[in-house]
């Protein structure tokens, strides 16, 4: 693979000169219908045939005929050469490669290409010493250069030769300095030798002069150990802060799932227009990660320092998305900043205004402000064309269901076409009791409401077609009465059927601390072979541990642990137990997930693959 690579890096470095040259191949052709007569072009056109011996014996002709004319045409000899190495490697000549290099390497001495093919061949050979002796003669060609060490390291360390390929490196550092051309490789040792600090410190290094090396480095160290990642962390963090050890640091962060820390690595670098085009790639990554309220942060440096209209409105989206729709609000009403760097934004404060307008109702219908929300959008109705007055309905729409008010809800969606929305629509008929109508419209919205999600799961195990008690119930759950709903879903449960487990954990979580044990007690008693019935095991267990009744939190683990050997939470339900019993496992065996989540989704959404 390492030999393919880099044959695959010499013919992009060539590719300009191989191109007219194809070109005038393909012309020549095209006119004559004939092959050409010039060599170099009969041996590619008989490589791309795959006539692998003709192609071999051009390259060879044109090969002589340089060396004949005074060996000056140094591009068109590293073309032939390289052919020569492709077409005798597919055939298994490798023996025939080493002679023709020697013979040009007689009349140029110092041509890199031909040393490059002459270590190669004979590293791939296994012939150790004669590949020892081509290093030394390209050494002694070119004595101030680091390529020949970098070259053989490289090779070296893709036969898994660490150790030979170390003393080679520290041969070079001896002879060409500790500011020598070879950290790049120096680190890529390290990571291959588990020296993390060393690799780490070759890499702070490197990326001085060889930027293009943060990729590498990024693939090689984010496989260190959490014990060696604060030396790490030390090592890139050292002053002076420089832009691409910082960026390093930070993707090796978010890599590691510390996105808090990989943006506390970039918000300590100066402000200027560099760290600004990383602050914005960092935003839209974490962004894609959906770490939010990271990005909201990152959002928020940039609209700081330029005061433009698409960071203001990234920023209070992730807000908004993170949960804080107070603080969405107020990015969204702030005043945008004089830039301390760049152009200034010439958006006008009418266009800033209906750009944000959309994220300003959802915030506050997050925020349980409809009011306002209904308040803002009559204020703007006629500074708005029908088709963004429309768009707008649908975030205030969102935002009364949200509140459980149905009725205003109805009302601001008339005259739209809000009724094809499949998530406003199930959600009403959610409301209304409908469940068949819930059922429809729900499996095909992609929503990310929590009781909208939660109502999916339940009914999906709920055989009834209508239940206005059930509706009521989500109606309570959506207006955040969470006493209220989580009464009512207890008193349904005799009469929903096998969804019974389902509504108490619902009400379990919604209830009171001192409510919930009752209810989990009956789920596990009166259904043991549900999937609520482990969950209530393990949230159970942490109430008694949080209130200091260790054995009581022991005893409902082992049962767990017992009775649901199986069980997506008998994972976490172990590492609670020996966290108990004072020694906690080295690695987790699940990813930890809070008590009503299991992959960042809630449970109940995982009971629409459960059958009934």
């Amino acid at each position: 693979m390492g030999r393919c690579a880099a044959l695959f890096v010499l013919a992009l470095v060539l590719g300009m000169t191989l191109a007219p040259l194809r070109a005038t191949l393909s012309a020549q052709t095209a006119r004559t219908g004939s092959v050409p007569t010039d060599p170099l072009a009969r041996a590619l056109d008989a490589e791309d045939k795959g006539e692998r011996a003709r192609a071999a014996e051009a390259y060879k002709e044109v090969v002589l005929q340089v060396l004949a004319a005074g060996a000056t045409d140094g591009d068109r000899l590293a073309v032939a050469m390289l052919g020569l190495e492709r077409v005798w490697f597919e055939q298994g000549a490798l023996d025939s490669i080493v002679p023709m290099v020697r013979r040009v390497l007689q009349r140029r001495p110092t041509d890199p290409t031909a040393h490059q093919i002459h270590l190669r061949t004979l590293v791939s050979m296994r012939r150790d010493d004669e590949a020892r002796t081509a290093f030394q003669l390209w050494r002694r060609a070119n004595a101030n250069d680091g390529a020949p060490y970098r070259e053989y390291a490289r090779l070296l360390m893709q036969q898994g030769r660490n150790l030979a390929a170390d003393s080679l490196l520290q041969e070079a550092t001896r002879t060409l300095g500790a500011a020598g051309a070879v950290t790049g490789e120096t680190a890529q040792l390290h990571v291959s030798l588990g020296r993390w600090d060393a690799a780490a410190r070759a890499y702070r290094e490197a990326l001085t002069d060889q930027p293009w090396l943060e990729t590498a480095a990024l693939y090689g160290m984010q496989r260190a150990p959490a014990a060696a990642r604060d030396s790490i962390r030390a090592v890139l963090e050292a002053p002076p802060a420089q832009l691409a050890r910082r960026r390093l640091l930070s993707s090796l962060e978010l890599a590691w799932s510390e996105p808090r820390r990989a943006w506390q690595v970039m918000a300590a670098l100066p402000p200027d227009d560099s760290t600004l085009a990383a602050w914005r790639a960092f935003g839209e990554r974490t962004e894609s990660g959906e770490h939010w309220s990271v990005a909201a942060e990152a959002w928020a440096a940039v609209f700081a320092q330029r005061g433009d209209l698409e960071s203001q409105r990234r920023a209070a989206d992730a807000r908004l998305r993170s949960g804080d729709a107070a603080s969405a609000l107020s990015v969204l009403r702030s005043t945008p900043p004089v830039p301390t760097r760049g152009p200034r934004d010439t958006t006008s404060e009418r266009t800033r205004r209906r750009a944000l307008l959309p994220l300003e109702i959802a915030a506050l219908g997050e925020a349980g402000r409809v009011a306002e929300a209904q308040a803002v959008l009559d204020r703007e109705h006629g500074n708005l064309d029908e088709v963004t007055r429309a768009a707008l309905t649908r975030p205030l729409v969102n935002a009364w269901l949200r509140v459980g008010e149905v009725e205003r809800a109805r009302r601001a969606m008339s005259e739209t076409d809000l009724q094809d929305d499949d998530e406003i629509a199930g959600a009403l008929a959610l409301y209304d009791g409908d469940l068949a109508t819930a059922r429809r419209r729900l499996v095909r919205a992609s929503t990310q409401r929590t009781e909208l999600v939660d109502a999916l799961g339940l009914l999906a195990r709920v055989r009834l077609d209508r239940s206005p008690a059930l509706g009521r119930a989500f109606l309570a759950f959506a207006r955040r009465d969470s006493a209220s709903a989580a009464k009512q879903f207890a008193a349904l449960a005799d009469s929903v059927g096998a969804a019974a487990p389902a509504v108490l954990a619902i009400s379990a979580r919604l209830g009171t601390r001192d409510a919930a044990p009752a209810v989990w007690d009956r789920i596990v008693t009166q259904y043991p072979a549900s999937p609520e019935a482990p969950e209530a095991l393990l949230s159970w267990a942490r109430l008694q541990l949080a209130r200091g009744d260790k054995a009581g939190a022991r005893v409902h683990l082992e049962r767990l642990l017992v009775d649901y050997t199986g069980s997506a939470l008998a994972p976490q339900a172990r590492r609670e137990l020996e966290r108990l019993k004072g020694t906690v496992p080295p690695v987790a065996t699940f990813p930890a997930a809070t008590l009503s989540r299991v992959h960042g989704r809630p449970i109940a959404s995982h009971f629409a693959r459960l059958p009934a």
